[in-house]
């Protein structure tokens, strides 16, 4: 999330810019929006004219309107990624009149002004804990074959895959040398903007194909005649795999063993079997355990976690903040990582000491 404006203080009025960046930035924002907060955005609206005031046919077209709305009510669709506010316009331009309903669809890549007057602590506090966490990656992945790359991070919050970009290769032949040559120099170009090399520790480039191998010694070549010194020094973190797919590049040995999140898993499974009153699973025995202040570490799937029911959303945002305002740790797994998480519910937690039979005391 790209953040600038005034400076924020508790209890006083103040206007910031934003760029939502990824659908973790969006639900960030839908946590920020409140009733009676302004909101400025550019959007588009149908409008109807016509070139003889006589004529009883009218054409209409699309234009970019700049609205500025007093929000009534805000909601989020995660299956499009959207936050749709509902208000009443607060200036009038020759398209839109002072006091009429409108409602605004924030996406991302979309700049937006967000007025709140005033600040409280309690939002001012979200907006930096969301911060905080914004941008950090693990590990960077391009999957290449012939036809096509895809560029994605790997969270290092929350371990979501972040989908960047595709770069398509007009012609499958290889012994189409200069066609061949764009392809690398496209992907190179998508590579620099996405994967800053001094940030991300790891980035692993993956094909069942020789071509991975091929623009490995592309990248280091460019690097080189370049000076991009973020890539010379850290050659040695770009690996080769001999996968072309997320889900067999996540579970690949090299990744597995690169990944601490899949330790924790392999730890939880270890002690359901052999220490099993130092564990639990399952919302109701979770929520006890909080009652008892008793998580060390608290493991939940994207799944469960991003629910699109609202509710169910807010309580698992609700049950994480308390868990880590308690001292405890909080790791959210993918859905190839978390596979067998979610099995055993979708939610567990590691105890900072034994509590026998919880199952049983929850029910």
């Amino acid at each position: 999330m790209k953040l600038s404006g005034e400076k924020l203080f508790p209890n006083q009025p103040a206007t910031i810019k934003i760029i939502p960046e990824k659908p973790d930035d969006l639900w960030l924002l839908f946590n920020l929006i409140a009733e009676d907060d302004v909101i400025s955005a550019v959007t588009t609206r149908k409008i109807q004219f016509s070139s003889d005031l006589t004529a009883k046919k009218k054409s209409s077209s699309k234009v970019q309107v700049h609205l500025e709305i007093k929000v009534i009510n805000v909601d989020y669709a995660k299956d499009c990624s959207t936050i749709r506010v509902r208000g009443r316009t607060i200036t009038s331009n020759e398209y839109v009149s002072s006091g009429s309903f409108h409602t605004l669809e924030l996406e991302t890549n979309r700049e937006l002004k967000l007025t709140k007057n005033p600040w409280d602590e309690k939002t001012i506090k979200i907006l930096k804990e969301g911060l905080n966490q914004n941008g950090k990656y693990d590990l960077g992945i391009i999957l290449i074959n012939n036809t096509s790359a895809e560029i994605l991070l790997m969270d290092n919050n929350t371990t979501s895959i972040t989908h960047c970009a595709i770069i398509r290769n007009e012609k499958t032949s290889k012994n189409n040398n200069s066609n061949f040559e764009k392809f690398f120099e496209n992907l190179f170009v998508s590579f620099r903007k996405h994967i800053d090399m001094d940030v991300i520790p790891n980035m692993v480039i993956a094909s069942k194909d020789s071509i991975k191998d091929d623009f490995r010694a592309y990248l280091l070549l460019e690097a080189q005649k370049r000076k991009i010194k973020s890539i010379e020094r850290n050659e040695s973190r770009i690996l080769m795999i001999h996968q072309n797919n997320i889900k067999d590049v996540l579970s690949d040995r090299v990744i597995m063993n690169m990944n601490a999140n899949v330790k924790v898993i392999e730890k939880f499974m270890d002690m359901v079997i052999n220490k099993c009153d130092w564990v639990c699973y399952g919302t109701k025995s979770v929520e006890y355990a909080h009652e008892l202040l008793a998580i060390d570490t608290l493991l939940i799937t994207e799944e469960l976690s991003e629910k699109k029911d609202i509710k169910l959303r807010k309580k698992y945002s609700k049950l994480k903040k308390l868990v880590q305002e308690a001292g405890g740790k909080v790791i959210q797994f993918s859905d190839v990582e978390g596979e067998k998480l979610a099995q055993m519910t979708g939610i567990a937690a590691i105890l900072r000491f034994p509590i026998p039979n919880i199952d049983d005391l929850v029910l």
